[in-house]
């Protein structure tokens, strides 16, 4: 793989010209057939009447378009080179009026590209490691007005950088060349940060604390070059919550403001090298709630305010060793909505309220051992939207204002086979869009708008 050396000028691959949309390249014609032969779309990212989208054309594989909600009209976004199967883009992120990602033309390798939503609005920024060679910019953050990413590139070479959105200015970020796989990049509070490793530290948590400067080491959690496994990284107000293993306490729950001292454990909620091993972090008013197994109650929800003391079990759902399986937590301003099982009854939907602590099922929508098995929780506005099991139907979309009178499924006019295995879940405009298979099994796009009508997206609008 080539590489820029270390002592090379920053802005040296921006000095040559991208490809254009319009050499050497052939594209799909903007019509209502598009949209007929289009399957498995993801990564839906509004951006005004448009939403872009990643999704499956049989005569180029895996492409971006966007389709306008007015319309319906579709358009394929970037150009494909004759002979190459497919630009895969990924990544999708919202910045400014564009939106950024990661995509293929074919001749370029995976690089940064940009579209405010039309064929001709649609760039590549800059070929970062130049020729066919992937650069592979992956986990874009907005921080501090700028766009910052990793890639990955030869090991001699920076692998994060950052861009106001133009050639010039996609640069690498300075103090960071001898850091490997930075990732998970997340903002808390006004700092930007990240895991990443070196030699002397291993993999750690790491912070920018404005645009432009350089990165520092945050805390060696877990001192030497062995890793801590810092991981799941949640911002509550301006602290950062995570799981890390110190070496001595296994997998808990840490939290960061930014400075060394004020890097911790919270809670040793499971003493022992294993540790609780928290997942599904959320943040719910000024708590943060997430699913942990103490080994005594089994995997459960807990919810922390960030002392030691505040640090408790939420409820015992499943009374015993077996827990109830807590999973998927999403919240809604003070509330917390998860799956779980309470030993009776199967997989369900279940609230927990942060300001008292009051825990429920909220309804029992497929009675027997097995539930509703609900999944993808996605909070939109006052509502929660998500997939569960409809008796004899497959996974359907449903939505819930936290009350048993106030979930719905979606999509009633679709029976017998309804809307099935539904993702995705995206506000656009004062609708939402989302994925799912229609009665002839392939999986398409979908709009909810605000009277509850559902119909396919894609389709002309007279």
């Amino acid at each position: 793989m080539a590489a820029i050396a270390s002592n090379a000028p920053p802005v040296a691959a921006a000095e040559q010209a991208p490809p254009t949309s319009s050499s050497a390249s052939t594209s799909i014609a903007s019509t209502a057939s598009i949209a007929a032969d289009l399957a498995d779309p993801r990564e839906l990212t509004p951006l005004g009447d448009r939403l872009l989208f990643v999704a499956y054309h049989p005569s180029i594989s895996q492409a971006l378009f966007s389709v306008s909600k007015t319309t319906g009209a579709v358009e394929q976004l970037g150009a494909v080179t004759p002979g190459f199967r497919g630009a895969f883009p990924s990544g999708l992120v919202r910045f400014n009026d564009s939106v950024y990602f990661a995509m293929n033309d074919g001749r370029s390798g995976l690089e940064l590209w940009a579209s405010d939503g039309t064929a001709a609005g649609t760039r590549q920024v800059l070929d970062i490691e130049p020729g066919a060679e992937d650069s592979t910019p992956a986990g874009m953050t907005v921080f501090d007005g700028q766009l910052y990413f990793s890639t990955r590139r030869g090991t001699a070479a920076p692998r994060l950088w950052s861009t106001r959105g133009d050639r010039a200015s996609t640069q690498p970020v300075g103090g960071a060349a001898a850091l490997g796989n930075p990732r998970q990049l997340t903002v808390a509070g006004a700092r930007l940060y990240f895991t990443a490793s070196d030699p002397e530290h291993g993999q750690e948590l790491w912070a920018i604390d404005r645009a432009g400067a350089a990165p520092r080491l945050v805390r060696d959690i877990r001192p030497g070059p062995e890793d801590s496994g810092v991981s799941q990284l949640t911002a509550v107000g301006n602290t950062l919550f995570f799981v890390a293993h110190d070496g001595r306490h296994g997998s808990e729950l840490w939290k960061s403001d930014g400075t060394a001292d004020g890097t911790v454990l919270v809670k040793d909620i499971r003493p022992g090298f294993d540790g609780s091993r928290p997942t599904y972090l959320v943040a719910a008013s000024a708590w943060l709630f997430f699913a942990a197994d103490d080994g005594v109650h089994g995997t459960e929800l807990w919810r922390s305010s960030g002392t030691e003391l505040d640090t408790k079990l939420v409820a015992d759902i499943r009374p015993g060793a077996g827990g109830s399986g807590a999973a998927y937590l999403a919240s809604i301003g003070s509330s917390v909505y998860f799956s779980a099982t309470n030993g009776s009854d199967g997989r369900e939907l279940w609230r927990s309220d942060a300001r008292d602590g009051a825990t429920g099922m909220i309804r029992r929508l497929a009675p027997g051992p097995a539930g509703s098995l609900p999944n993808r929780l996605t909070a939109i506005g006052d509502r929660l939207y998500f997939s569960a099991v409809d008796g004899d139907r497959p996974q359907q979309p449903w939505r819930t204002d936290g009350t048993a009178a106030g979930t719905e499924r979606i999509g009633t006019a679709f029976d017998p086979i309804g809307l099935a295995y539904p993702s995705g879940f995206t506000a656009f405009g004062d609708a939402i869009a989302f994925a799912a298979r229609d009665g002839g099994g392939k999986e398409r796009l979908w709009l909810l708008d605000a009277a509850g009508t559902v119909r396919r997206l894609g389709v002309a609008v007279p």
